[in-house]
């Protein structure tokens, strides 16, 4: 395992989390098209990929509701928090961790 801002992490997911934040760092040209072209990939790997965005979504609900975040990405955050709510109020997700840390911050 590999440290990354503090999280342990695996030298193949640290490889893309660090290529990605590059990409998105000025690489990228339209996120529309990026993400268009990842709806094409095999299905399989789109299933995986989304696996990673319900992460990431779940990740930055979670800095929102912990205070984790400031004016460059509290409307990610915002608007993550209210994308995982709905998943959670529609039964597609359960997560009492973050159910309990929503319940808190109530």
């Amino acid at each position: 395992m590999e440290d990354y801002n503090g999280i342990a992490i695996s030298k193949n997911d640290k490889g893309f989390v660090v290529a990605f934040d590059n990409f998105v760092n000025g690489k990228m040209q339209s996120a529309t098209n990026t993400g268009k072209a990842l709806a094409t990939i095999h299905r399989y790997l789109q299933s995986q990929a989304f696996k990673v965005c319900v992460a990431y979504i779940r990740q930055l609900a979670v800095n929102y509701r912990t205070g984790y975040y400031d004016e460059r990405n509290e409307t990610a955050a915002r608007r993550a928090v209210m994308m995982y709510d709905t998943l959670m109020n529609g039964d597609e997700i359960y997560d009492p961790e973050y159910k309990e840390l929503k319940d808190k911050s109530v």
